[in-house]
């Protein structure tokens, strides 16, 4: 995790932001409060129980597999959002990135066998899955907490190999409601803005 000390500039910005658009006439004026808290993914916190819709963007790969699937079914079992997308790099994408260039006319960019010999994108990337990998870790997840998955991604396009720079899986909830769970309080609360109150500041 980053020091806390980290987040003391954006914040800043975030609470001029947020005051400048609770004085206008925007969608986002309907804002009323924001909370960041700091705590660990694979741990459940009950106060973000239940809510609409939650985001997991290009985070996953920076923690260890085994950890990634904990995340999977800690989010959707307890924090239950009714919409989950979750982001990660398709590493078959990474000879395109990486600028392979083709050795023979016998060789191809697309080839897997080639894939395999890209570096990771990042020095702090534990892993990074390929499509096959990321769909069938978001599928059984799905199946296992009742939700459906679709996948889409950003970055590249939908019809040309190998597709998309990032790849996304968006889970939606089957159930209408995720029920009632017991209060834990795992997460540290470091800032928060409304529009009532003075935003406290990084503690």
């Amino acid at each position: 995790m980053l020091p806390l000390k980290k987040f003391v500039p954006p914040l800043q910005l975030l609470h001029l932001k947020l005051n400048s658009l609770s004085d206008s006439d925007a969608p986002n004026s309907k804002i009323k409060h924001a909370v960041l808290y700091d705590g660990n993914i694979t741990k459940f916190d009950s106060r973000l129980h239940g809510f609409d819709i939650a985001t997991c963007l290009e985070v996953i790969e920076h923690i260890e597999e085994e950890e990634a699937s904990l995340f999977g079914d800690v989010v959707l079992s307890s924090f239950a959002p009714k919409i989950l997308i979750v982001s990660t790099p398709n590493y078959e994408y990474n000879v395109i990135l990486q600028g392979y260039t083709p050795h023979g006319q016998e060789d191809d960019p697309n080839d897997k066998n080639l894939a395999q010999a890209c570096k990771f994108r990042n020095h702090d990337h534990k892993f990074e899955w390929t499509r096959a990998q990321f769909e069938h870790w978001a599928s059984e997840l799905a199946a296992k907490h009742n939700y459906s998955v679709d996948f889409s991604g950003v970055g590249g396009a939908a019809d040309v190999e190998p597709r998309f720079a990032s790849q996304m899986a968006i889970f939606k909830r089957r159930e209408e409601s995720p029920g009632s769970v017991e209060c834990v309080s795992e997460y540290k609360q470091v800032w928060k803005w409304s529009r009532e109150e003075e935003a406290v500041g990084v503690s």
